[in-house]
This record gives structure tokens, C-alpha cells and sequence, in this order.
């Protein structure tokens, strides 16, 4: 066998040599290269996946904010935004810079002056928010999620790109109603092209030019013109209560958990309560009918006649209260909406605060929608007074749609209550021992039934919320919702029902805008007890009210608006102070850029960090 004989050895130096001759090493053009492509991968990511995109405006407020400051309430404690962004980029009318000189909190409308508090201003910009591109190559949006494109009117300014964000609300082929605050929507109508109104001039036109099909006059809306179409059939659809069998009718939008979540703004936090209120209103005197001081200011109180159903912390400021009796007791919510002062020109031309006479008659109001990120005034250096951006009326509008928080400590066999009104009816959800029961109180009790669902409520302590939202009441427990599905879900009143309900004395208790005395002024938001009850962190929010382009305009009807194929509806949050969809027109699909999911700065003062609801 011949023998094996093995190569010989390779020489490392000589073959380090080799591979350096063939392979010369350039440090610069590594570099060059690696900065290339980093780039490269930059611009794809941001053609053709995310991109970046900063918040100007406060359209989407409090979801999203643009240019504002956080705002600590001196008198009650609590920490608010306040839109800033003719501060930072100037007056969009005059490009004058206005620096923030008053506010007004919206939990217990203390009215005052920024220059008194030295608010923290956030960071240099709005949100920056991240948006996810390839949305509209794979499916279109969502209802209700939270969109940016270029604003048809005008695509860029001055090489700049106008980026607007707001919610897609409304589809191609949907025509939208926008009533008592809620969105209504059918895919029932067609508009034809031979119709003609009473001058023989087309009543649903349809442009030269496709990509005109986004302007209002394309809306086909009553806003601007004549839709007798859709008029017609949504107030058929009134009149069953935007019922499902309503025949192709028009039925409420109903938003997803999440935004439910999202939309909250704050009416009332009680554990943020002003002793300077309490401290004026003692001041008064108000005795009851045996000669005691009554404790009347409260925003949560007990409303028996002889009270002593419930024990509080603080007579004057009650933050916890403890019910320990066998029957069933209320404690009771009256929305004082009062203003401490109003701002001037000047402070010497400040109206003075409320005095403790005034307090002593002060009656409740009903919910409005008042937004103190929209309260902010501002201070014009050329004239020397005082801009105000909440006089037009949009922030004064009645809000039914509420969601009530607590928390409540159960001893074993005790039961609570939470109660919520809405116009002619009140709803109920009910917890006692391992379930919930929901009930509707009213008008419509006899259709509503009273369906129950397990849940984990049982002796020690835990957060309760009930929302009464879109026509559907929602029940959570420690944070976990408790789904009722279409049992949650009820018929709004129609108008013979809110005509045949009366006050106590007889006479009909019903506002055009659909809120009663008896219910949404007296009675707003209720929690009650039965056993051993402690009840304390009481919060209570209300829903997005989307305005009418006219808050003045007749509140028993409604804007309609038609949504051509290949666009969307797109509103923002802040309904009251939005320029979107019901003011110019619909978004074309081609100016669609993506789908904001995640905010990534500002983190602090408040924490911001996180996804888009």
C-alpha cells in the first residue's frame, strides 16, 4: 500500500500577506459605506414603513396634545393641559406670538393667572408620535382609529407638508349623522344624479374632476345645502330609537373599548376638592331646618332629608364615605359649575370671586363639555388684551354619555349600586356577591330587562366603573371589563317617550337638547349602598361630545354628511375646537399616510409613553 503522505503545512505570515494583498483594508471606506447604508435603510423605513411625526395643533386633545403647558390647579390640586401653541409658533390670524396668561381648571373652574403658578412648558413641542405606513397597502382603517394624510385644501405650504391627524370615523358609501353629540351612520342611501331641487339645479352633483369628490359641496350635507334623502330617514330612524330593525335606518356608531377608555375627560375628581371653596362657603351661614350648619357645597352628598345615612372623613370635604345600614341609600352628584372670576385686561379689571352670599344660592347644572385644554387666554403684546378661545358656545353643550369610577370595600352581604342618567331613563349596574346586574330605569325600562353577568365582587375592596357610552352601558371590575355584549347594549329614547315625561309638577321635563331636570341636573350620577359600604376615590368622566357646526342650530336634528367612495370622515377629539371633516371635507385615500400607534416623547410630567387608543 502506498504510503500516505500529508501536505505540507501552509505558513501563516505568508498567507496573512496573501489575504492583505488581495484584500486591502480602508478604514474610510468602511466607514463610508456603513453611513451609506444606514441612511439607505433610513429612507426605506421611513418611505415605506414608519416615520415620525410631531403634533402642532390641539385637534386631538387630551388623546393627543400639541403645543401646551401643564397646568397645577392652586386650588383644588389638580394637573391639567392648556393648548399654548399661539405661545410657541404664533396666532395662525395675526402670526403674532401670544404668551398664556390665564386658565381655567376644568374640575372645579378656578379661573387665574399663569404668571401666580410658573407652569411647566412641554419640552419645545406637542407629541411625537410614530406612524405605521403600509396600513393602507394591506387593509384600510378601523373605525375609530387614529389616522394621519395631508390636508386635501392644501397638500404643502411653502414646500412644507400640511400633516393633519385625527380619528376615521366614517367610510366610503356612509352617510354620517352627527346628533346630541353622538355619530350615526347608514349605508342604506343613494343620492342620484338626476335629482333637482326646487330651482332645477342638481341636488347631488357630482364633479368634473374625481379628485374634487372630496369637497364639501360633495357631501351632499345640510350644513351647507339640502339633503332631504338622508333628513327624511333619520328622523324615521328617531322615532324607533335608531333601533336594528329600523329597516335600514340610521343606527348609533359605537366606539371599541379601548377609545371608550381613551375619549374620557374629566368632570369631577373628588379627592380634588378646594378649601378655599369650602372655607367661602361656610362662610355663609346656611343652616338647616334645626338650626345646624348644612353642609350643602359638596359635590357628593347625601340627599335624605334628616342625612345621617352615611358617615364621612370630613363633613366640610369629604373624600371617604361609609354607609352601614340594611337599606338601600344614595349618595348623589350636583355639578356646581361655577366660575371663581373672570380675567380682565388688566388684573385690576379682574371680576372679583364669587362671594359666600352667591355661593349660598348657587344651583346645579347639567354636564357640559367643557374642555380646560381649550380655556387657556392669552395675552396679545400689540393690543394689550386678553384673547379668549371658549366663547363661541361649543363648550357649553349638554353631555350624557358619563362613566362613573370608585372605590368600594365590601363587608360580606353588602351590595352597591352605580347609577348613571341620560336624558328620560337611568341605568343601574348593580354589585353584590359574585355578580352584576344591569337595569334601565325610565322610559324604556320594560325593553331593557335586567341581565346579570358573573363577576368577581366579594368581600374586601375593589374598583368599580360603570359607563354609559353610545348606547351601551359598560361594566368594569379592578380593570377588567365584564362583557355584556348586545345585553349592554339599548335603544335610544324616542321623541313620544321624552314628550310624555314630566316633572313633579306635572309638566313636561324634556330640553331639545334631550336632558331633564329631574335626571341629568339632580341626579346626574348616583352611588348607592346596602350593608357595610365604604366608598372613596370617586372619578367621574363624560364621553367626546362631536359638536354641530351651529351649537345654536335646532338640537332635534342633526348634521348629515355623505362619505364618497375612496374617502373618510376624519374628526378629531377635541370636537369643540377641531377643524376637520365637518369643516372642510372628506380625506382621499391617496393622501392617507398611515395609522399613529405609538406616542414616544414628551414622558414627563405626565406619563405619555405608550400606544394610541
Amino acid at each position: 500500500m502506498p504510503d500516505i503522505v500529508d501536505p505540507p503545512a501552509a505558513d501563516p505570515k505568508s498567507a496573512k500577506d496573501k489575504k492583505n494583498l488581495t484584500h486591502p483594508r480602508d478604514p474610510a471606506r468602511e466607514v463610508i459605506e456603513t453611513v451609506v447604508f444606514v441612511v439607505v435603510l433610513v429612507l426605506l423605513l421611513k418611505l415605506f414603513v414608519t416615520e415620525a411625526f410631531v403634533i402642532p395643533t390641539g385637534s386631538m386633545a387630551e388623546t393627543l396634545y400639541g403645543y401646551h403647558q401643564f397646568i397645577t390647579c392652586p386650588k383644588c390640586g389638580l394637573m391639567f393641559p392648556v393648548n399654548s401653541h399661539d405661545e410657541a409658533e404664533g396666532n395662525q390670524q395675526t402670526g403674532r406670538k401670544m404668551p398664556l396668561y390665564g386658565y381655567c381648571c376644568p374640575n372645579c373652574r378656578y379661573q387665574g393667572h399663569t404668571s401666580e403658578i410658573h407652569p411647566k412648558p412641554s419640552n419645545t413641542s406637542g407629541d411625537r408620535v410614530l406612524v405605521l405606513k403600509p396600513l393602507y397597502h394591506l387593509r384600510e382603517p378601523k373605525r375609530g382609529e387614529v389616522v394621519v394624510f395631508k390636508w386635501p385644501e392644501k397638500p404643502q405650504d411653502k414646500l412644507v407638508a400640511q400633516n393633519y391627524i385625527k380619528r376615521a370615523m366614517g367610510f366610503g358609501g356612509e352617510t354620517i349623522g352627527v346628533y346630541r353629540g353622538e355619530l350615526f351612520v347608514t349605508r342604506s342611501l343613494a343620492y342620484p344624479v338626476d335629482a333637482l331641487d326646487s330651482s332645477g339645479q342638481p341636488l347631488y352633483p357630482r364633479p368634473d374632476d374625481p379628485l374634487d369628490l372630496w369637497r364639501p359641496r360633495y357631501m351632499y350635507s345640510n350644513v351647507w345645502d339640502s339633503n332631504p334623502l338622508a333628513d327624511h330617514l333619520f328622523e324615521l330612524s328617531r322615532e324607533t330609537g335608531f333601533s336594528k330593525n329600523s329597516n335600514g335606518g340610521f343606527q348609533i356608531v359605537r366606539k371599541g373599548e379601548e377609545q371608550v377608555l381613551a375619549d374620557r375627560r374629566i368632570v369631577w375628581d373628588n379627592d380634588h376638592q378646594s378649601d378655599d371653596y369650602v372655607k367661602m362657603a361656610q362662610s355663609a351661614g346656611v343652616k338647616d331646618a334645626k338650626g345646624n350648619p348644612r353642609v350643602w357645597w359638596t359635590r357628593w352628598y347625601d340627599p335624605g332629608d334628616s342625612g345621617g345615612n352615611w358617615t364621612t372623613n370630613d363633613a366640610a370635604k369629604p373624600t371617604v364615605f361609609r354607609h352601614e345600614k340594611p337599606d338601600l341609600h344614595w349618595l348623589r352628584y350636583r355639578h356646581l359649575s361655577m366660575k371663581w372670576k373672570t380675567l380682565g385686561v388688566t388684573r385690576e379689571d379682574d371680576l372679583p370671586e364669587t362671594t359666600a352670599a352667591e355661593l349660598a344660592n348657587q344651583q346645579p347644572a347639567y354636564i357640559d363639555n367643557f374642555l380646560g385644554y381649550n380655556a387657556g387666554r392669552e395675552l396679545d403684546p400689540a393690543t394689550g388684551h386678553i384673547v379668549t378661545h371658549d366663547q363661541s358656545g361649543y363648550d357649553k353643550l349638554w353631555v350624557g354619555d358619563l362613566i362613573l369610577e370608585c372605590k368600594a370595600t365590601f363587608e360580606a352581604g353588602s351590595k352597591v349600586t352605580m347609577e348613571l342618567s341620560r336624558g328620560v331613563n337611568r341605568f343601574q349596574a348593580r354589585f353584590e356577591p359574585g355578580k352584576v346586574t344591569l337595569r334601565r330605569i325610565g322610559a324604556g325600562e320594560k325593553e331593557f330587562g335586567e341581565p346579570s353577568r358573573s363577576c368577581k365582587v366579594g368581600p374586601g375592596s375593589h374598583v368599580l366603573r360603570f359607563g354609559n357610552v353610545d348606547c351601551r352601558l359598560w361594566v368594569w371590575v379592578d380593570g377588567r371589563r365584564v362583557d355584556f355584549g348586545d345585553e349592554g347594549d339599548y335603544t335610544a329614547p324616542t321623541p313620544d317617550e321624552e314628550a310624555a315625561i314630566k316633572d313633579a309638577l306635572g309638566q313636561p321635563d324634556i330640553n331639545p337638547e334631550g336632558w331633564t331636570r329631574t335626571n341629568d341636573v339632580l341626579a346626574p350620577a348616583s352611588i348607592g349602598a346596602e350593608g357595610v359600604v365604604g366608598i372613596q376615590n370617586i372619578k367621574l368622566h363624560r364621553d367626546v361630545y362631536y359638536t354641530r357646526n351651529n351649537p345654536s342650530a335646532d338640537q332635534t336634528k342633526a348634521d348629515i354628511f355623505y362619505v364618497q367612495p375612496g374617502h373618510y370622515l376624519c374628526l378629531g377629539d377635541n370636537s369643540a375646537q377641531s377643524s376637520d371633516s365637518r369643516k372642510w371635507g372628506l380625506v382621499p385615500e391617496r393622501l392617507m399616510l398611515g395609522r399613529a400607534v405609538f406616542i414616544f416623547f414628551p414622558v414627563l410630567p405626565e406619563n405619555r409613553l405608550g400606544f394610541i387608543k
